[in-house]
C-alpha cells in the first residue's frame, strides 16, 4: 500500500499518565528482565506491552524453547539471574525442564501459558507497574534526551515521562521513533533473516513421530525431502524436543520460512497470511505422510510471526560476527552468549538440498550459487558457525547504550550488533541477560539520566549479586 500525499496532524495536548524513573517498552523476555531488575534496584518502573500478556516471542510467537544458556560440551551456565527465576517458576509448575538439567543440555523446553503466568508474577512481585494493551506511538525528545513517549491504546493517547528508557521492543521501535541511528540487515542489500510462523499439531502418537537428530534421523530427513519435492514451503524437519517431555500428544513445529521486511506492515501482513497457508498445507501433508500423525490436527498457529532480525540501535559499542566466532572476552562484559551464528536465509530459500546442508543457514556451504550473496557479496558469507562448543563470548555494556540519546538503553534484538552477531544474540537466553543488565543500569542512571556515565564495575558487581553469569 503506497500513499504519495500527506496530512497535517493537529497539535494536541496529552494527559501525562505517569512519571517514572525507568520505562521499559516491550514485554518480551528482555523487557521482563529489564523491568524486574530496575524495580528491584529501587527505581520507580513501568513496563509497557502491546499484547494482553507478557512473553513476546515466547508466548505470542509460541517459541517454546530457551536457547543460548550453556556451551554444549561443558554445560557451564552463561545465563542466570531473572532468567533462572523464570525457569524455576515454570519448572515448579511442571511446565519447564528444570534449570540444572537445561544447563547440561543447553536447551529448556517450556509451556508458553506457564511463561505468561510466571512472568506476571515476577514483574508485579518486583514492584514494577505493568500496562498491557499499550503501543508506543510518538516520542518527545529534548536535545540529547528522550523526555516522554506517547502511548496509543484503549485509554486513548497518553504521555509517560521517565528519566531513563529501555527499548525492548525487538524492532528498536523506540530508538527509531526518537530519531536515533539504527542499522538493519546484511551488508549489500539490507535483507534480514527469514521469519517463521510456529505451528502446533495435536493428537499425535509422539513415540512414533520421527525426530531430527534422533535414531530415526534418516527417516525424518527423507520425509522432509519428500515434502520439499512436493513444493511445500518448509525449510527443515522440526525439532520435536520443543515439547515432548511436557506434552505427550502435541508438538510445536518450526518449519515455515517467510521473507520480507519486518518493519513494514504490508510485508508483515503478507508473511502472516502466507505462514498460515503454509502451516495448513504442511499439517495436511503430515497427516497423510508422517508416522504417528495419522490422526493429528493443526491445533494452533502462533499469534504473531516470529521475527529473527530487524532494526538494531547504533550503540557506543557494537557486537560483531567476529566477536562471536572468536569467543571474544571483554572487561566491560555485562552478559555472555554461547549461541552460534544461525543466519536463516534472508531469501527464505527452501529445497531438497536444504535437508542435506542445513539450508536454514546462510553460509559458504549453501548450494544456491545464484543467490545474491554469491554473485555480489561473497565476502560476507559466514564461514564458521559458532564460538566452539566449549566457549562463549561477552556482550559489552556499550552495546546497550544509545550513541545518540543519553538516557536510552536497548536490550535483546534491539542492542547494537551487526547482521552476523544478531544471528547469535537473537535467542531468549541473551535477551534476558542483556535485559537484566539494561534494567539494572537504567536504575543506576536514573538520578542524572545518563546511561553512558554508569560505573560498569559497579554494574557488574550488582549483576553478580543478583545471580547473573558474567
Amino acid at each position: 500500500m503506497t500513499v504519495n500525499r500527506t496530512i497535517l496532524e493537529p497539535q494536541r495536548e496529552l494527559p501525562v499518565a505517569g512519571a517514572y524513573d525507568v520505562v521499559v517498552a516491550g514485554g518480551g523476555p528482555g523487557g521482563i528482565a529489564a523491568a524486574v531488575a530496575a524495580a528491584r534496584a529501587g527505581a520507580k518502573t513501568l513496563l509497557l506491552e502491546r499484547y494482553g500478556f507478557l512473553g513476546g516471542i515466547a508466548t505470542a510467537g509460541w517459541v517454546d524453547l530457551l536457547l543460548g544458556i550453556s556451551p554444549a560440551a561443558t554445560g557451564e551456565m552463561v545465563v542466570g539471574g531473572v532468567f533462572r527465576e523464570l525457569v524455576d517458576g515454570m519448572a515448579d509448575l511442571g511446565c519447564a525442564r528444570p534449570f540444572d538439567e537445561g544447563v547440561k543440555s543447553g536447551r529448556i523446553p517450556f509451556e508458553p501459558e506457564a511463561f505468561k503466568l510466571v512472568a506476571d508474577a515476577l514483574v508485579l512481585g518486583s514492584g514494577a507497574d505493568l500496562l498491557l494493551h499499550s503501543n508506543v506511538g510518538e516520542v518527545i525528545v529534548e536535545g540529547d534526551r528522550l523526555r516522554a513517549i506517547v502511548l496509543e491504546g484503549k485509554s486513548g493517547a497518553r504521555a509517560v515521562e521517565a528519566k531513563v528508557f529501555v527499548d525492548a521492543t525487538g524492532d528498536a521501535d523506540l530508538v527509531a521513533r526518537a530519531g536515533a541511528r539504527w542499522e538493519m540487515g546484511r551488508p549489500g542489500d539490507g535483507r534480514v533473516q527469514a521469519m517463521s510462523l510456529i505451528m502446533q499439531m495435536g493428537g499425535l502418537d509422539v513415540e512414533r513421530v520421527p525426530t531430527r537428530g534422533g535414531a530415526d534421523d534418516a527417516e525424518a530427513k527423507a520425509l522432509m525431502r519428500e515434502a520439499m519435492l512436493r513444493g511445500l514451503r518448509a525449510y527443515r524437519w522440526a525439532t520435536p524436543e520443543l515439547s515432548p517431555d511436557l506434552r505427550q500428544d502435541s508438538l510445536a513445529f518450526n518449519v515455515t520460512h517467510l521473507s520480507g521486511n519486518p518493519i513494514d506492515a504490508g510485508d508483515l501482513t503478507r508473511a502472516e497470511v502466507q505462514g498460515r497457508r503454509d502451516a495448513w498445507e504442511i499439517g495436511r501433508w503430515m497427516q497423510e505422510t508422517v508416522p504417528g500423525m495419522e490422526r493429528a490436527h493443526l491445533q494452533l498457529t502462533a499469534h504473531m510471526v516470529g521475527v529473527r532480525e530487524s532494526r538494531c540501535m547504533v550503540g557506543i559499542e557494537t557486537v560483531t560476527g567476529e566477536d562471536v566466532v572468536t569467543g571474544r572476552k571483554r572487561e566491560d562484559a555485562i552478559a555472555r552468549c554461547t549461541f552460534g551464528l544461525d543466519v536463516h536465509c534472508p531469501m527464505a530459500h527452501t529445497g531438497p538440498e536444504a535437508v542435506q546442508v542445513g539450508g536454514v543457514a546462510c553460509r559458504a556451504t549453501c548450494r544456491k550459487k545464484d543467490c545474491v550473496m554469491f554473485t555480489r557479496y561473497p565476502e560476507y558469507l559466514p564461514r564458521q558457525g559458532h564460538t566452539g562448543e566449549r566457549s562463549w563470548y561477552d556482550i559489552p555494556y556499550g552495546a546497550l547504550v544509545c550513541a545518540d540519546l543519553r538516557n536510552l538503553l536497548a536490550c535483546g534484538r534491539c542492542l547494537s550488533a551487526d547482521h552476523l552477531a544478531m544471528a547469535s544474540l537473537r535467542v531468549m537466553g541473551p535477551a534476558m541477560a542483556t535485559g537484566q543488565a539494561a534494567g539494572e543500569a537504567a536504575a543506576m542512571a536514573a538520578p542524572d539520566g545518563d546511561a553512558g556515565a554508569v560505573n560498569v564495575a559497579e554494574l557488574q558487581r550488582r549483576l553478580r549479586d543478583c545471580g547473573a553469569a558474567i
